[in-house]
Order: structure tokens, then C-alpha cells, then sequence
């Protein structure tokens, strides 16, 4: 029965890095995909003997195989030309920061307002934002594209008062009575700086605080972020409680750029998650033939004993 038992709980883990592999090789054909790596662990070993002067120990490995925690590969993918204005990407370490549309104070001027029992803030690589009814960059779930103002702490600690919703300024460059004014015009933030903002008319007059920045950089602790609701593109750093296990600060120049008319491809590799997918299918066939000769033998012994 102990055999059994091991051996199913090996096959529930190479079932879990099959679909882990499923995941990556059809994450190979979306933005910004980050791909995943299953860590396996053992179950008890046995020793039946401790080693000593005169003789080896007696020792059984693991006879089963576990799943431990799953590894996000945050390398670089590669860099894609588009030709929207508003598609962007990050070349090197940083994040993107969305917010939900009801942290956005004002639909109209760009000035956000982060409410700690209901505002959602999440990071991501996906730069496919588009434009909505107001001129401002939002992604496919209508989640506002902002500056970053955050603290470096543990955890992280964000500040709505600097925080800009992204204008698009290149389709739309006229700007009607107060819309925008309080918003980072999106050359701008595709320049990763703001000094200039206060000077730029009445269309946009609210510049950030100093050091606001375009992205986010993780400095510790990106295996901690988790994947959020709208899938594994977009990440969840439990704010407003903020995790302990992450700490993050505003991205620079140095740290990252962010390229216009750009997308990140995914970094799954196909000619890794292939021939992994191949040997995850015979480790699971052979243990299922492992499972049926115990079976079998069960059987016979029980058959001797009528």
C-alpha cells in the first residue's frame, strides 16, 4: 500500500509539471509571458541502517516524488516592433504599475486617489495599453497605466497624491478645458522623466514629486509576487497590506527603458518545454506501469491467500 500511495503521489507531480509545461508552450505566443519552472521534492527516506567503522550505511532515497514551489523566469524577452503609439515595452528590469478604474480620482483630469479597502494596484511587463474615451493609456481589463511613486520599504508603500494616470499626447494633441491636466503626458513617461512637466502648458500643469518614475523595480523578492485574477501576465503584490517579502523602489533610466511602438515577446522557449513535455509523458507512462504491476502483484497475493 505504501508503494501505491508513493507512487500515486508521483504521478499528481509529473502531472503538475505537464501542466506547467502546457502553460509555457502556450504562454510562448503572448506578451510579456514570464515563463515557470515546477521544483520537485522528496517524500521520507528510510534508513535502515547507520553507517560505522566497518559498513555503509542503508539508505532508500525517496520512492516518490513531490511538488515543492514553482520558479518564474523573469528574464528578458525579446523586444518587438508595433505600430501603435501606445504599445510599450521595458528593456531590462522594471514594471509597469495598473490601477483599477475607481482609484482614478477623475476620469478626466489624470489624478489618482488610492482608497485602501477598495483600490487594486498591480504590476506587469504587458505593454499593450490602448487608448480610452478620455485620452488616457489603459490595458485589455481597462485598468489605468500610471507614473510610479512608491517608498522603499517592506513592505512597499505607495503615494496616491504624485501618483498620474498616462495622457496619450501623440494621437491626441489637442486637449480639451481640464482634460489631462493633472495626467503625465505619455512622451513623457516613455522618457522616463518628468522634470519638464510643470512647464508645459495649461493642458499640463500638476508635475510629480521628485523621483516619481515611469516604472517600479523589484529589488527583492520577485519570486513572492503572485499571479493576479486577469492571469499570469499581470502581477498581485497584495496591496494595501503589501507582502513582507518584497521590497520595491521607483525605477531609472539605469534601471530600465521603455520603448515606444514595442512589445515584450514572451521568454518561453519551445526547444526546452518540448522535449521536457516529451519526458514528462514517458515518466508519467512509466509510473502508471509501475502502478499497475503492484496492482497485479496485489492481486495475486490476495488470490493465494482465498
Amino acid at each position: 500500500m505504501g508503494s501505491e500511495t508513493s507512487t500515486i503521489q508521483s504521478l499528481k507531480a509529473v502531472d503538475a509539471w505537464i501542466d506547467v509545461i502546457n502553460s509555457n508552450i502556450n504562454g510562448g505566443v503572448r506578451t510579456a509571458f514570464k515563463s515557470s519552472r515546477l521544483k520537485f521534492g522528496g517524500s521520507n527516506v528510510n534508513i535502515g541502517r547507520a553507517g560505522n567503522a566497518t559498513s555503509l550505511p542503508l539508505q532508500i532515497p525517496e520512492t516518490g516524488l513531490m511538488t515543492s514551489n514553482t520558479v518564474i523566469d523573469f528574464s528578458q524577452g525579446a523586444i518587438t516592433a508595433s505600430t501603435e503609439n501606445t504599445h510599450l515595452a521595458v528593456q531590462g528590469s522594471g514594471f509597469f504599475v495598473v490601477v483599477d478604474p475607481t482609484s482614478a480620482a477623475s476620469a478626466s483630469t489624470g489624478s489618482v486617489t488610492l482608497a485602501a479597502a477598495t483600490s487594486k494596484v498591480y504590476l506587469t511587463r504587458d505593454g499593450e495599453f490602448r487608448t480610452n474615451q478620455n485620452g488616457f493609456l489603459v490595458n485589455s481589463s481597462g485598468y489605468y497605466l500610471v507614473s510610479a511613486t512608491i517608498a522603499t520599504a517592506n513592505p512597499p508603500t505607495l503615494t496616491a497624491a504624485n501618483m498620474r494616470l498616462v495622457y496619450n499626447n501623440i494621437d491626441q494633441t489637442a486637449v480639451a478645458g481640464a482634460t489631462g491636466a493633472n495626467a503625465v503626458r505619455l512622451t513623457d513617461f516613455v522618457a522616463n522623466t518628468f522634470g519638464s512637466l510643470a512647464a508645459t502648458g495649461a493642458a499640463y500643469t500638476s508635475a510629480p514629486a521628485a523621483g516619481t518614475q515611469a516604472i517600479v523595480k523589484v529589488t527583492l523578492g520577485a519570486q513572492s509576487l503572485q499571479y493576479s485574477q486577469f492571469g499570469s501576465t499581470v502581477f498581485d503584490f497584495s496591496y494595501p497590506t503589501g507582502n513582507t517579502s518584497i521590497s520595491m523602489s521607483v525605477g531609472t533610466t539605469a534601471d530600465a527603458t521603455i520603448l515606444n511602438k514595442s512589445l515584450e515577446a514572451s521568454n518561453a522557449s519551445m526547444t526546452q518545454s518540448v522535449p521536457e513535455l516529451s519526458l514528462a509523458q514517458k515518466l508519467f507512462s512509466a509510473l502508471t506501469k509501475v502502478l499497475q504491476i503492484t496492482q497485479t502483484n496485489t492481486d495475486a497475493v490476495l488470490n493465494l491467500i482465498r
